[in-house]
């Protein structure tokens, strides 16, 4: 009775110890920091969403109703377009909305899959870095020139241009921090696991118990 008393306390210790390693980790309170930022973007993202469908619905129904579309509406939209998919990348990524494969990883051990993870955010991380490059590039020449689209409405661009690389920074930056939270795990200063990928093995293990 004694020994089980003292392997509870220990398990307790041990747990509570972890809470407190943490909490003490910068790293998890800048994630949580950044998610609240990259949301808002997202809700912005959204909004946008919004906007192209209420502008469109109301343009269709002025041109086939009254044949007089609103000047600009097409141009408008293609402009938004930007703001909707590049404001809401970092937050897709804190979501983990991208496609990603798992197949392989849930048939890892945990630490085997951290270092995996770590290896394909740095990979994505290099490739995300190149095109926020060569974005930030195109984006610097288009406002030297004051770019803007013709149409019937003269819309400048340059400002939606430059809205693409932000939105790759955006996305590196939380990249970053994945690439850092592995580390950690890896390193011991964190759970040496996942949280999605267990997600995904325990919904699996449930299919094996019912099946």
């Amino acid at each position: 009775m004694e020994g089980k008393n003292v392997r509870c306390f220990a398990l307790q210790h041990s747990v509570m110890g972890k809470e407190m390693v943490d909490d003490k980790v910068l790293v998890l309170r800048i994630r949580d920091y950044y998610k609240i930022f990259v949301t808002g973007l997202a809700v912005i993202s959204c909004l946008t969403i919004a906007i192209m469908m209420f502008s469109t619905t109301v343009d269709t129904i002025l041109r086939y109703l009254f044949n007089s579309p609103i000047p600009g509406i097409f141009e408008l939209n293609e402009v938004i377009l930007v703001v909707c998919v590049f404001m809401g990348l970092a937050w897709c990524q804190v979501e983990r909305g991208h496609i990603r494969v798992t197949m392989g990883l849930v048939r890892l051990s945990p630490r085997k899959a951290v270092f995996l993870d770590t290896i394909v955010w740095i990979v994505a991380l290099a490739f995300v870095l190149v095109l926020a490059h060569q974005t930030w590039i195109d984006a610097a020449y288009a406002y030297s020139i004051k770019m803007f689209r013709w149409g019937k409405v003269q819309m400048p661009i340059w400002w939606a241009r430059a809205l693409v690389p932000i939105g790759l920074w955006l996305l590196a930056i939380q990249l970053v921090l994945d690439i850092w939270i592995d580390i950690c795990r890896l390193i011991g200063v964190l759970p040496a696991e996942i949280p999605e990928l267990k997600a995904i093995k325990s919904v699996e293990d449930s299919k094996k118990e019912i099946g």
